[in-house]
């Protein structure tokens, strides 16, 4: 299953340098002021101290052709630390963040069809993104021990729309890019004047 927040773990083994998004270790030192979640998409927006924003996304997402619902989970103390995030709403974090990478998880996925009460069952490798926040911070102590690495994934849910039972799960790998704001239009200043209709 997926990780929850492991005491003292090593750190994870680097990855292929030819995943998306930017490099983790970009994260280090910045502190972590916000989180907010989107209430369309399954993504996570990490807002820094020094103005940076920086998302958590899915690997293959369309926003136009969703496919299977998926969404973020992530271990429950780094759920407990971001709880209140949601569409409109930041989560106050001030945490720095010690360490960060992108680590291989392993989760059981399966499908269950019409023909066969039984469901089959594979094991899902995919990547997600590991934290380690400052243990100087006051808000690491408890919640988040000291030298743990917390873990935000993606999973593919499908559930049948009679019973609400799911009938299929899998997961999908996530990665970090920064956020793109979209460009500000010019504001045209209207002309004086009579208007003109052109036939």
């Amino acid at each position: 299953m997926s990780p929850g927040g492991s005491p003292l773990r090593a750190r994870p083994p680097p990855l292929r340098i030819d995943h998306l998004g930017i490099n983790p270790g970009d994260l280090v030192g910045k502190v972590l002021k916000s989180v907010r979640r989107s209430d369309k998409h399954p993504s996570l927006t990490l807002v820094f101290a020094d103005g940076t924003r920086v998302q958590v996304m899915v690997d293959g997402y369309d926003p136009v052709h969703k496919g299977v619902p998926k969404a973020l989970e992530m271990d429950p103390s780094l759920a407990g630390l971001f709880a209140g995030a949601g569409a409109g709403a930041d989560a106050p974090v001030g945490l720095t963040v010690a360490d960060c990478a992108l680590i291989t998880l392993s989760d059981k996925a399966f499908a269950r069809t019409d023909r066969s009460p039984d469901r089959d069952a594979w094991d899902q490798h995919h990547l997600g993104v590991a934290f380690k926040f400052a243990a100087a911070d006051s808000r690491a102590e408890g919640a988040l021990a000291e030298g743990s690495w917390h873990c935000v994934w993606a999973i593919l849910q499908d559930h049948d729309a009679a019973t609400g039972e799911c009938v299929f799960r899998t997961y999908d790998d996530v990665y970090l890019e920064h956020l793109q704001r979209s460009p500000r239009k010019a504001r045209h200043r209207k002309k004086s004047g009579p208007s003109y209709v052109v036939p």
